[in-house]
């Protein structure tokens, strides 16, 4: 397996992406992935899970797990750990516990990455006690035992007992001694003594200078303190060992669990590491399907830079068995190959891609390959042998569930016998129901190709203008070598081309002259397609604008209705005043009263006549070619189709689904005539914080966010909550796509578990 991840260079990937790694644990474990070993669909799931945590919420707290190999292993072997050691394990342990609370808050996002990380451990116990014997500096601190702080208070004071007996015993010395400063030997204060004087006084003498003209003088004044001093140090030393080795005893207990989290948190690193990678470099995790095709969509080489890789698309039908790559030598087809290859078994590591996530890849068991160095001119026999060789593994080892790469098959001998081995080894891997990729610059293959139902051409592009490859794949075609347009180019004599065209068969000329005119076309098409492409994008982009459009209008239209319902108000509060005042002065006894009070019921019915009133007409009978309303918006839209409650609108350019029950069906007009008339603006209760959107599709989101935003402002509330439900996700999506765009919402986030947890949405305005 080593030998492959050489050959196709994964090896290399795999250091790239293990960059990406927070521990060492995971890097070792990255570096060191092979295909095909271990549940890659499981790392695929849990990998692309973190990937859209980190879309979503940001990164997590990935840091702090430090390499603990050396203190396991000598903590088993029975040695004291130092307080450094320890610290190290305090902060790798604590690390771990962050970690393991920081998902457990995202655990219904994350089913797969949170079903390994729940068992992590937090050992939280040791965490505390070796926090409270050691500093971050790993030295063991007074508060570790009772006896250590009273061993070092009692060694504060001695210290200070002795700084003040030197500092008399110099003054009384001073002519005597060589420096004024006291001096330490073997753990005693001593005194630097001229030599000659040491018979003069009593004490002990602890060595000489290397001159011998200054001796260490220990006065007997400083021998009971520095006794005292000496059996403190040791004392202290003693109970630090004690505490150390307790600490040491307590983390061995629980080595066999943390060796268990770290294995778990090696898979993690490796999840973050693929989703990081992807996020990096615009990946897809591919999921490998039950079936035999293969698609491969701006399928990238890793190893290239991301603004120099040239993408390909690659296509393996299901009745296909092999697809046979040709063209002209350096014009991109090894590096296909390799990239064919690593999108296959980086998939097989549970690895993201560098290809489009519309890809598919069948779920292979094994991948041969024979990729060498074949640029050379000349080839030797040695060379020919060592691929032969190669191939008999392959043709011995592969089957149905095989993936076959060989490049420049057929070289290094004779054109005519090296094409018809070709032929008949793809035969027999075609007999093998093996799927193969093929490289070759021997033109009797692409004619088999063309042939056989079963096998596929495919080419890599050489632009003739400017005598460089492309590097794109074009599948269905044959390469040319183009070798005598390439040579006519470079101003080779006209009588040595046609010369040259004369040695070739008629057959061959022609065969050569339909794969250029082909290649010829496909640019022509590829020119009409990018085309095509920019229209498209530019189309695209007046639609959004033309949305854009649409919001603002859709804004000032809501605000205009605004202001002529309370116009309405006021008209119909004056009016409901007249009737009242006619009511009271019909009443009454006096002929004038009932005159003013018959003019009073004149005027009012004038205003009421004056009022423009709803039409309304429901939603009765709504059918396909009828003029609708959405009462959301104001809109008027075709009725293209009803279905399931549903009313499929066109409305200008834009396509809606919209429920029925937010239609009204309007008169149609001719001649160009409006209706005058009012639509009552419904859906939203100003009186409420919450709006419940279940069962709506995507489509309506901005519309019914538009009226709730509108009604809390109004409402002048702070806070609402928007009830999506959990489902796909979808729904939820679409209301936090429309909410960052939002100018109107200061801040959004999921709902705490009393609130709804996953399936409500909290906004602040």
């Amino acid at each position: 397996m080593s030998e492959l991840k050489s050959i196709i260079e994964l090896d290399k990937v795999l250091k790239n992406i293990s960059k990406h790694c927070f521990s060492d644990y995971g890097k070792e474990a990255l570096i060191n992935l092979e295909p095909f070993k271990e549940d890659y669909r499981l790392r695929l799931k849990r990998s692309s899970e973190l990937y859209r945590l980190i879309l979503r919420y940001g990164e997590p707290p990935l840091y702090g797990v430090l390499n603990l190999k050396s203190e396991m292993q000598q903590a088993r072997s029975g040695a004291i750990l130092s307080g450094e050691q320890l610290s190290r394990i305090a902060k790798t342990l604590n690390a771990i516990c962050r970690l393991k609370q920081f998902f457990e808050q995202y655990s219904e996002d994350i089913p797969e990455l949170w079903s390994l990380l729940s068992s992590l451990n937090c050992e939280k116990t040791l965490i505390n006690a070796i926090n409270h014997a050691i500093n971050e500096e790993g030295e063991v601190v007074d508060k570790a035992s009772p006896l250590l702080k009273e061993i070092r208070n009692e060694l504060k004071q001695l210290n200070r007992t002795l700084r003040s007996k030197l500092e008399l015993i110099v003054s009384n010395y001073r002519t005597e001694l060589t420096d004024s400063i006291a001096l330490t030997r073997e753990g005693r204060y001593v005194l630097p003594l001229i030599a000659s004087r040491k018979a003069l006084y009593d004490g002990i003498i602890h060595g000489s200078s290397g001159s011998g003209a200054t001796v260490y003088f220990e006065p007997k004044e400083l021998i009971p303190l520095n006794n005292r001093l000496r059996v403190l140090k040791s004392s202290e030393e003693e109970e630090v060992r004690r505490i150390l080795r307790e600490l040491t005893t307590k983390f061995l207990r629980i080595t066999d669990r943390l060796e268990e989290d770290l294995h778990i948190i090696s898979e993690l690193d490796i999840n973050n590491a693929s989703a990081t990678y992807a996020k990096k470099h615009q990946g897809s995790f591919v999921f490998p399907h039950d079936g035999k095709s293969m698609v491969l969509l701006k399928a990238r080489h890793p190893l290239i830079d991301d603004d120099k890789v040239v993408p390909i698309d690659f296509t393996l039908p299901e009745e296909t068995g092999a697809v046979v790559i040709t063209g002209p030598n350096t014009g991109g087809k090894t590096v296909a190959l390799k990239t064919i290859g690593l999108c296959v078994l980086m998939t097989m590591c549970g690895l993201p891609v560098l290809a489009s996530e519309s890809s598919k890849i069948p779920e292979f068991k094994n991948v041969f390959v024979d990729i060498g160095d074949e640029q050379s001119i000349e080839q030797s026999l040695s060379t020919f042998s060592s691929h032969i060789s190669r191939i008999i593994e392959v043709l011995n080892n592969c089957d149905k569930d095989s993936l076959v790469l060989l490049d420049e098959l057929g070289a290094g001998t004779d054109p005519v016998e090296g094409a018809a081995l070709s032929m008949a080894i793809i035969d027999t891997l075609l007999g093998k129901r093996a799927k193969s990729v093929i490289s070759t610059h021997l033109s009797p293959l692409k004619i088999y190709a063309l042939n056989r139902p079963d096998v596929m051409n495919a080419s890599v592009e050489f632009d003739v203008d400017t005598l460089k490859p492309t590097y794109h794949l074009i599948m269905g075609i044959p390469g040319s070598s183009n070798a005598l347009e390439i040579s006519n180019r470079l101003g080779l004599p006209k009588d040595v081309l046609n010369k040259a065209r004369e040695y070739m068969s008629n057959e061959s000329a022609n065969f050569e002259t339909l794969i250029s005119e082909l290649h010829k076309e496909r640019s022509k098409m590829e020119i009409i397609k990018r085309e095509l492409i920019e229209e498209k994008k530019r189309l695209e982009e007046l639609k959004e604008k033309y949305d854009e459009r649409f919001e603002k209008l859709k804004e000032k239209r809501l605000g205009e209705l605004d202001d002529e319902l309370k116009e309405l108000e006021e008209k119909l509060n004056e009016t409901i005043k007249k009737l009242e005042k006619s009511i009271s002065l019909g009443r009454s006894e006096k002929e004038e009263d009932k005159v003013k009070a018959v003019k009073e019921l004149y005027e009012a019915k004038k205003m009421l006549n004056n009022i423009p009133l709803q039409s309304v007409s429901g939603n009765a009978q709504i059918e396909a070619g009828d003029n609708v309303k959405i009462l959301d918006t104001g809109v008027i839209a075709e009725v293209i189709s009803v279905k399931d409650g549903k009313a499929f609108l066109k409305a200008g350019i834009m396509t809606l689904e919209v429920p029925l029950a937010k239609l009204e069906k309007t008169k149609s007009h001719q001649n160009g005539e409006k209706e005058e008339s009012y639509s009552v603006i419904s859906g939203i209760d100003s009186s409420s914080d919450e709006l419940d959107i279940r069962g709506m599709t995507t489509d309506d989101v901005p519309f019914v966010l538009d009226d709730f935003l509108d009604s809390l402002i109004r409402a002048k509330r702070s806070k609402g909550y928007i009830i999506h439900g959990k489902g796909t996700g979808k729904l939820a999506e679409a209301v936090w796509k429309y909410l960052r765009r939002s100018k109107l919402v200061k801040h959004f986030r999921i709902g705490t578990p009393k609130e709804g947890g996953h399936g409500v949405t909290v906004i602040e305005v």
